[in-house]
């Protein structure tokens, strides 16, 4: 594949709190997929080049992948988290970047 080919990807930091607590790995998983399916649909998220890359249990904070031109939309998408499965949750945008380790380090 070119790389003229190849999407440009971008890498958003997040914090998670389900009840004011940070979720197990298998829970946060569980969690980021649904609500991005719910927001976007599948289709977006073939669109989007979605990926939830790595997440900390005990802190509770975890990076997506995204297409660069979708940086906006992944974000507002997780600001837009208030409830879950009938529990209060938070997902905050921390910072964002071309690459994983620039991202993990803020």
């Amino acid at each position: 594949m070119k790389p003229t080919e190849r999407f440009r990807q971008r890498y958003v930091a997040f914090s998670l709190a389900v009840e004011g607590k940070p979720p197990s790995a298998t829970e946060a998983k569980r969690l980021v997929h649904e609500h991005f399916l719910s927001f976007f649909g599948e289709l977006g998220i073939a669109s989007l080049a979605f990926k939830l890359v790595s997440y900390e249990e005990g802190s509770g904070m975890g990076i997506v992948r995204c297409e660069r031109s979708a940086v906006e939309e992944t974000i507002l998408c997780m600001a837009l988290l208030s409830e879950w499965e009938g529990r209060s949750a938070r997902m905050e945008p921390i910072s964002t970047s071309g690459t994983i380790r620039r991202v993990s380090r803020k």
